[in-house]
């Protein structure tokens, strides 16, 4: 793990950086600067970033949403700089995500990835997600996702 690394809420003065990651990270396939504008708003919205010195090394953005009678965490997006990737910035996040989703209360965790993508499918399978689903066609014609789906433990 990098050293100095520390995790904390995104805010809309972020914006500027967390798109040129994005663009960084997804190219043409980034999501709209808009949407990030509009998830840094959402009260519903957990978005975490990991900074060292005043820079942003990577961000994870995820939503508490409601599935019949249960809750559900669902993560949009994990990103790191291409440069930063394999220290552990992505796992740290993915770490703290994950328990303020417990924290909120829900009962499992869901995603989706690139089938293509194998560093964060081999994350996702570390760390206990299980793919559930093939979705083809996820990103558009001929990029198929895979759904993922992490149980997370009763509170008491």
């Amino acid at each position: 793990m990098e050293i100095g690394v520390r995790v904390e809420r995104a805010e809309p003065k972020d914006l500027d950086e967390i798109y040129e990651i994005e663009v960084k990270c997804f190219g043409r396939e980034s999501y709209s600067k808009w949407i990030y504008r509009w998830l840094l708003k959402d009260e519903r919205t957990i978005f975490l970033k990991a900074i060292r010195n005043d820079t942003i090394l990577g961000f994870i953005v995820g939503r508490v949403e409601r599935s019949g009678k249960r809750l559900v965490g669902r993560i949009y997006t994990l990103n790191v700089r291409p440069e930063l990737r394999g220290k552990g910035i992505g796992k740290l996040l993915m770490k703290i995500i994950e328990d303020s989703f417990k924290r909120e209360g829900c009962e499992e965790i869901i995603l989706e990835v690139a089938v293509d993508n194998l560093p964060a499918l081999n994350l996702y399978r570390r760390m206990g997600y299980r793919f559930v689903e093939k979705l083809e066609n996820y990103y558009g014609a001929g990029r198929d996702a895979y759904r993922a789906v992490k149980k997370l433990a009763n509170r008491s």
